[in-house]
């Protein structure tokens, strides 16, 4: 079975670009993720795992005990059964790894910069740095481009050590619609965040600072803009899904336009 699914996707690289291709039912297609990019994926886990270390003073294990537990309940099962794809390719391609870590992994933005300065004053230890604004976003359309077509641009500015977005994923599932977006490997969603779905929407987003909390009840953002993005037929039901159960967690200026209407969209959330 595992070799049938993997048949169906495939990687190119190029410029320092890796485009992956995958497609099928959930856990499919995350096991086509796992195993074609097992090398990138164990890199990215390494590095992300030092970089929590170092800049929190702990664990990374502690990090995964710690917010799985809130986590893992309001993950939804078609992304769980994604996330549990990928552990099955990367252990495959004899990459370690378990569905508890790799939650926490596509989580990491959330819960290292909205979740964790809240623990480190539980904690009593010293306040975090403020969350910085990242990325640069802009969208127009009308009279404001050539051609009076949407134009959207987005760059990501993030430290040298998490320089691995450069993944672009193909995805292809066997419900909802078919997405292209700029990720970094082991993600389900996009995180850069840069994406376009054949329901003619395109969007990208841009860190606000300045924003503080986080609820462990909510729905993590990661699987609400995967679900938004894949699902969404439009930019009403996009920022609908987006907002329903929203944790505080990355806080963003979502930039969202639809090229079949030429209607463009600001959605702020934290």
């Amino acid at each position: 079975v595992q070799a049938e699914w993997l048949a169906k996707g495939w990687r190119t690289e190029r410029e320092g670009w890796v485009y992956l291709h995958i497609e099928g039912g959930p856990r499919e297609r995350g096991f086509q993720h796992g195993a074609l990019l097992a090398a990138e994926i164990a890199e990215a886990l390494h590095t992300q795992r030092v970089v929590w270390e170092y800049e929190s003073g702990m664990s990374w294990t502690w990090l995964v005990a710690e917010t799985v537990p809130f986590l893992l309940p309001r993950i939804d099962p078609e992304s769980l059964a994604e996330i549990d794809g990928i552990v099955e390719g990367l252990a495959s391609a004899h990459v370690a790894t378990s569905r508890e870590e790799m939650i926490a992994y596509n989580a990491y933005i959330e819960i290292a910069g909205y979740w964790w300065p809240g623990k480190k004053k539980e904690l009593e230890m010293p306040p975090p740095a403020r969350v910085k604004e990242s990325c640069s976003s802009f969208i127009a359309t009308g009279s404001m481009t050539a051609d009076g077509q949407i134009v959207l641009g987005h760059n990501t500015m993030t430290g040298y050590v998490d320089g691995f977005v450069n993944v672009i994923i193909d995805i292809q599932p066997a419900a909802g619609h078919r997405i292209l977006m700029q990720a970094c490997p082991g993600w389900i969603h996009s995180g850069a965040d840069f994406f376009i779905t054949d329901a003619g929407l395109i969007g990208s987003e841009t860190t606000i600072g300045g924003f503080s909390g986080f609820d462990p009840g909510g729905t993590p953002e990661f699987c609400r803009m995967r679900h938004a993005t894949q699902y969404a037929d439009s930019i009403g039901q996009w920022c609908a899904i987006m907002k329903e159960g929203n944790n505080g967690g990355y806080a963003n200026a979502w930039l969202i336009g639809d090229i079949r209407t030429g209607e463009i969209a600001r959605l702020e959330l934290g």
